[in-house]
């Protein structure tokens, strides 16, 4: 197959999700840029089939639709955005990372891209806990699966969707590294990657965005609001 007669320099060149896709068999790309695959492979034991395997997966789009999205109850559409999370954390970040950290110069990069990183990790995390955590509590008690649900409301009274959608959509986490990468014009293959790896990672951040405020955050609140007109029913009720 042509692929395996090419070099490791033309193959990431023709398309930079490739270079995931080698760094996840065990072969760093800027380590062996003229190097063909088929030698690489053969010195490393690594089976063709495995290798068009992993191209193919990474090459896949794993995207839902905003239509097939928008279907989904709002706890399903969490553990959907929690993978994500976790993709972004586990995955993505760490392999741009480690391409920053062997990259030639950019220091500027090299100091502002750990920050962005360890920030960005924290405000997944605090969001997982606040605002999907408050959503799976409206959920229960939507459900009937709370005792006490005017009690759990009046603990989360200090928490506002309102606010936290606001901020959400005001956020833009990676502005001061888009701009930075913009700077640079550098034709060398390992900054390349680099400028596409996080101009998509860029695109992924700005979908995840779209589908917490125009599907998460709507669905949220309305049930939010259903939830608050039930206990106000019960409580005059009794």
């Amino acid at each position: 197959m042509r692929v395996f007669n090419q070099t490791i320099h033309s193959i990431v060149d023709e398309n930079f999700i490739y270079a995931r896709a080698l760094s996840h068999l065990g072969i760093e790309f800027y380590l062996h840029p003229h190097r063909r695959l088929g030698e690489l492979c053969e010195e490393m034991g690594l089976v063709k089939e495995q290798v068009l395997k992993s191209f193919y997966l990474f090459d896949q789009n794993q995207r839902l639709s905003f239509s097939e999205l928008n279907k989904f109850s709002l706890p399903i559409i969490i553990q959907y955005l929690r993978h994500t999370h976790h993709t972004f954390i586990k995955e993505k970040l760490p392999y741009v990372a480690e391409l920053i950290r062997h990259l030639k110069g950019k220091d500027d990069l090299k100091l502002i891209f750990p920050e962005f990183v360890e920030e960005f990790i924290h405000h997944i995390y605090e969001e997982e806990d606040t605002v999907f955590g408050y959503i799976h509590q409206l959920v229960k008690i939507d459900r009937g699966m709370m005792k006490n649900p005017a009690g759990a409301l009046w603990e989360a009274r200090k928490l506002s969707l309102e606010s936290m959608h606001q901020e959400h959509l005001e956020e833009d986490e990676l502005a001061g590294i888009r701009d930075l990468i913009e700077t640079y014009h550098d034709t060398d293959l390992h900054w390349q990657v680099i400028a596409k790896e996080i101009r998509a990672f860029d695109r992924e951040m700005m979908y995840h965005a779209q589908i917490e405020n125009k599907i998460l955050f709507p669905k949220a609140l309305q049930l939010e609001l259903s939830v608050k007109e039930k206990i106000q029913k019960i409580s005059q009720l009794n």
